[in-house]
């Protein structure tokens, strides 16, 4: 009976594609955060600016991963 669990070898590389989705998407709830809070009249902001700053590293990271992906995919 063959295992469910895939090894490293088997596992489904990941495409810039990918990368590319996560990048938008935390870009994207970074400016939403910003978004609600002048929204709201800024009474959050010490939550949201660290917040959204989390989030525009993370996509800055993704888009990054994505990018070095996209020149070794060609």
């Amino acid at each position: 009976m063959p295992s469910a669990v895939k090894r490293p070898a088997e596992r489904e590389r990941w495409s810039s594609t990918r990368f590319v989705l996560f990048a938008f998407t935390f870009n994207a709830l970074c400016l939403l955060v910003l978004l609600a809070n002048l929204l709201t009249g800024n009474v959050w902001w010490k939550v949201a600016v660290p917040i959204a700053v989390v989030c525009l590293l993370f996509g800055g990271l993704a888009g990054f991963l994505a990018r070095r992906l996209r020149l070794k995919e060609r």
